[in-house]
């Protein structure tokens, strides 16, 4: 299970809001049953768009809303776990517009941008600049971010690290579009010591690779491919990066590996709390490296 399901699952369901409800300090209140079916209706769609459509729809009928960060929290989430440049940007700023110290826009804005500056674009020094200073601002505002009063207390800290081991992977690609490969191994590691995730080794393995330390690579895969009930689609992609190691330093020929049938997964940005649909006294809570 990806680590944003694992934290976050607890957010989008009806029985459980009702136990945050109860757990959570001055939590956000709807001010109308209205206001209430214009929250359930977000996720009352499935596409992306739609979904960012009944969110509009929402800002615009309830701009006072108490939900209104939470919401805007989930839209620039949304967009960046399918690593929508465009609508990450589009919403991370309206984000940021209403709250500047949203580390959630900042973390989001600044995987994507790192995900998907390319070595050759016009731009990429000012979008790699601006994506490094995003991910070094979230990571001070995670230091002294007080818990969302809708976030149980147990459940802050996790949330809090994955942020934390998020704003560093961005650090991580960020330095390997910049080919400084020992930075992004520095980032990488820093994110798999706040949140031990396979998929951040995976990235440490190709930078490694890519600045020719085949050793340390193949040791990388080795850690990944040791480690217990490993998904399956991470083990594939280990198995292959380290056969590809192990040929590029000369070793001798590995088996065959066969490819996965899907990208090694990364981790997205968190779902902020999901629309559910809840009563009105129910307060619901707050992409791949480039190679």
């Amino acid at each position: 299970m990806k680590t944003r399901d694992a934290l976050f699952s607890i957010m989008t369901s009806v029985a459980l809001l009702a136990g945050l409800a109860v757990r959570a300090q001055n939590p956000p209140k709807f001010k109308s049953q209205a206001e209430l079916d214009a929250w359930k209706a977000i996720d009352s769609v499935p596409s992306l768009e739609a979904k960012l459509k009944k969110i509009d729809d929402f800002l615009s009928a309830y701009a006072d809303s108490d939900f209104k960060s939470i919401v805007l929290d989930y839209a620039v989430t949304l967009a960046s776990d399918k690593n929508n440049y465009v609508l990450t940007m589009a919403w991370g700023q309206r984000d940021l517009d209403a709250n500047p110290n949203s580390y959630v826009a900042m973390e989001a804005m600044a995987v994507v941008t790192a995900n998907t500056t390319r070595e050759f674009d016009l731009d990429k020094d000012q979008k790699l600049n601006q994506a490094e200073k995003w991910a070094n601002t979230a990571l001070q505002e995670l230091k002294t971010e007080p818990r969302p009063p809708q976030i149980p207390e147990d459940r802050w800290p996790a949330m809090q690290k994955y942020y934390q081991s998020q704003c560093h992977m961005a650090l991580g690609a960020i330095a390997a579009v910049r080919k400084k490969y020992d930075s992004a191994v520095t980032e990488y590691q820093a994110a798999f010591d706040i949140m031990p995730e396979p998929a951040y080794l995976i990235r440490m393995g190709e930078v490694q690779v890519k600045g020719g330390k085949y050793d340390a690579a193949i040791a990388t895969y080795d850690k990944i491919l040791a480690t217990a009930n490993l998904n399956p689609v991470i083990k594939g992609v280990a198995d292959r990066e380290k056969a590809d190691a192990v040929r590029r330093k000369g070793g001798p020929a590995p088996a065959a590996v066969a490819a996965p049938t899907q990208p090694a997964p990364t981790q997205p940005a968190p779902t902020q709390p999901a629309p559910a649909a809840a009563s009105s006294d129910k307060p619901p809570v707050t992409g791949e490296p480039a190679k």
